[in-house]
Formats: structure tokens, C-alpha cells, sequence
């Protein structure tokens, strides 16, 4: 669980979303598990690890996330292109 939880944390620094699959949830939850009581189980799991997961069922699919909200060390905010630059206006004097 500590080695999936480490992969985890490492694909979020560098993707910010990390996706699991079936082969490797297998691995700590068997699919002799009910898919319900599999599901709760690996909600637990994002929970005490402070993340948000999804659950696609097609092949099952967990997406792990940080939180929204959450700040993250690597996030650069950009001004955007498509912005105009401030520009400053000389102050008027009265008449």
C-alpha cells in the first residue's frame, strides 16, 4: 500500500492527476471483493492520504487527486496571452 501510495504522490507532482487501473488495485484490493466494499476501501485510502478519487467502473479506474483548493508547490500562474497590459495613465490636475 506504501509503494501505490508513493507512485501516487509522485505522478501528482509531475501531472497533478494520477490514474490507477484494475491491474494495479488489485493488487492491494482483490477483486474478490465486493465492488462496493472494494470501492469504500480505496475511498478510505484517498481520504487518509488527503486526496479526491474517481471512479470510472469500465476495467475499474481510480483518478487520484489533491483536493481543489489545496495548493500545490508546482502550480505557476501565468498572466494570459490573450490579456492586455496595464498601462499607466498620467493623473489629471484640475482645471
Amino acid at each position: 500500500m506504501r509503494k501505490l501510495a508513493n507512485r501516487i504522490e509522485t505522478q501528482l507532482k509531475e501531472q497533478g492527476v494520477c490514474a490507477v487501473y484494475n491491474s494495479e488495485l488489485d493488487r492491494v484490493w482483490p477483486k474478490t471483493i465486493s465492488s462496493e466494499k472494494r470501492k469504500r476501501q480505496i475511498k478510505r485510502f484517498a481520504d487518509e492520504h488527503q486526496l479526491e478519487v474517481t471512479f470510472y467502473d469500465v476495467g475499474l479506474c481510480a483518478v487520484f487527486e489533491r483536493p481543489h483548493g489545496q495548493s500545490r508547490e508546482h502550480d505557476l500562474i501565468l498572466p494570459s496571452p490573450l490579456s492586455k497590459p496595464l498601462k499607466s495613465r498620467p493623473k489629471r490636475r484640475g482645471n
